[in-house]
């Protein structure tokens, strides 16, 4: 059973993944999203507790990656590419499992 914030976040995933021409759970398994992108809707605005619950009953699964972004920060920020407008970045993924589509599909 999903708690509210966790049920919308997923909601919120799916809502903004009506926009893309895949199947959102599909692309939230195989792909995800970083975690700073995610907000739980009606909430504070962030989405951290509702990914450590989900996390910790194996619904979801995070994993950091480094990434080339266009630098958009400060350098104390992130490790900026010399003579360029990119930057090396860490960044949180989020993926769904399987279990939490089962779950949300119920």
């Amino acid at each position: 059973m999903l708690t509210d914030a966790e049920e919308r976040l997923v909601e919120g995933v799916l809502e903004v993944g009506e926009v893309i021409e895949r199947d959102t759970f599909e692309f939230m398994i195989e792909e995800g999203l970083p975690a700073e992108e995610l907000r739980v809707l009606g909430g504070d605005g962030t989405a951290e507790a509702a990914i450590e619950g989900l996390e910790s009953r194996g619904l979801v699964t995070t994993e950091r990656i480094e990434e080339t972004v266009r630098d958009s920060s400060s350098i104390d920020d992130s490790l900026a590419i010399p003579g360029t407008e990119f930057e090396r970045v860490e960044r949180r993924y989020v993926r769904f499992t399987e279990e939490l589509e089962a779950e949300f599909r119920e």
